[in-house]
């Protein structure tokens, strides 16, 4: 029974692996998504006039993109606590995952959610930013020249 309970073991930190390496990624396209569709709600509202359902939209679309980054954040904040149960698991094998590793998944996911912070708060400033130039026209008439 030990060997089946061990093999699930390495299954399931696999599993949290790919997790966390998916859940980079959905949040990087989630961001490029963002971006690229507030950017180009302000290309398009140039040529069409102001209109305030552009920046209705471009609010619409940093609200759906940051509600998006914090779920996919959440989902590897969820695997990264699954890693550190297992890797506590495993320790029952007589296995020692932080020698083996070179790092220690209970002092570095201890961190919870805030584990990406810095990358969180670069994602979500990127998505602001984005969103300026759209609600900057259509609501108070200033662009460039």
């Amino acid at each position: 029974m030990e060997e089946k309970e061990f093999q699930i073991a390495c299954a399931a930190l696999d599993d949290s692996r790919k997790v966390i390496a998916a859940g980079k990624v959905q949040r990087w396209d989630v961001v490029k998504w963002g971006v690229s569709v507030n950017l180009a709600l302000a290309t398009v509202s140039v040529p069409i006039g102001r209109n305030w359902l552009f920046a209705i939209l471009s609010i619409f679309v940093l609200v759906a993109s940051l509600a998006l980054v914090l779920h996919y954040n959440n989902r590897m904040t969820g695997a990264r606590t699954s890693a550190i149960d297992i890797t506590e698991r495993l320790k029952k094998f007589k296995i020692d995952y932080k020698s083996i590793a070179g790092a220690d998944p209970v002092q570095a996911y201890s961190k919870g959610c805030a584990y990406d912070l810095q990358e969180l708060i670069l994602f979500i400033l990127v998505l602001v930013l984005s969103m300026l130039p759209t609600v900057a026209y259509n609501l108070f008439g200033i662009w460039p020249k």
